[in-house]
């Protein structure tokens, strides 16, 4: 993504990936929030299901904010400016990821780790459900699997950096064990990959926030959020 020759100290190495995965839990926790159900917490559920939903939203604020400002700092060259090439590339990549889809979901399992957290949010409160998954998550994944890791890591190597983000989308999405549904798992590596490839192309993060945020739309016009299947 930079042509210019960039050095890792070790130290600094682990320093990136302690603090990378430091704003991975930090995107992780406000949503997580919404996880509980009224059989683990009992009489405290409609406590809970009072304050769960504010609470997130603060946390989600918060957690925008700071990743918005680690990204400004961390991206290595010019924005570049939206033009008809920035389109067509989104639009190509959309196609992409509606044929990864089709071609992976009749193969997955009906249910896993991702898709029940999911169900759980949804049960508490649909709307911060439908405003995350439309709004928040292309934003907040987008600056923190492209917009952070690829500018952090393997830099002077564009194709392992695009690879990285996309295995590393993959396993948060569906984490690798005996009992993973790797035909899922390949279908969030590839759609990472994707979206990794349209903002090293275009040069903006934007780009493949957009084609995130048109992914998870089209599944929720399709009927799948419920599912989670194909949401990002």
């Amino acid at each position: 993504m930079n042509k210019s020759k960039n050095t890792y100290h070790p130290i600094k190495v682990i320093l990136l990936i302690i603090t990378f995965l430091f704003l991975f839990l930090m995107e992780q926790l406000p949503l997580s929030i919404l996880t509980l159900t009224k059989k683990e917490l009992g009489a405290n559920y409609s406590s809970y299901i009072s304050y769960a939903p504010l609470l997130t939203l603060i946390l989600l604020a918060i957690s925008t904010i700071i990743l918005i400002f680690v990204f400004k700092h961390a991206q290595k060259f010019p924005t570049q400016k939206f033009t008809k090439g920035t389109w067509m590339i989104v639009v190509i990549a959309t196609v992409l990821t509606m044929v990864i889809n089709f071609a992976t979901v009749p193969f997955m399992r009906s249910s896993n780790e991702n898709v029940d957290a999911l169900k759980l949010v949804a049960n508490n409160n649909m709307v911060i459900l439908i405003l995350f998954t439309i709004f928040v998550a292309p934003i907040l994944e987008e600056i923190l699997f492209r917009g952070i890791l690829m500018n952090w890591f393997f830099v002077d190597r564009p194709f392992l950096a695009i690879l990285l983000s996309g295995i590393v989308f993959g396993y948060v999405h569906a984490p690798f064990s005996a009992n993973t549904d790797w035909i899922y798992a390949l279908s969030k590596i590839l759609l990472g990959v994707v979206l990794a490839g349209v903002y090293y192309r275009t040069k903006n993060i934007k780009a493949d926030i957009t084609v995130h945020f048109l992914n998870n739309i089209l599944a929720i016009l399709g009927g799948t959020i419920i599912s989670g299947a194909v949401l990002l």
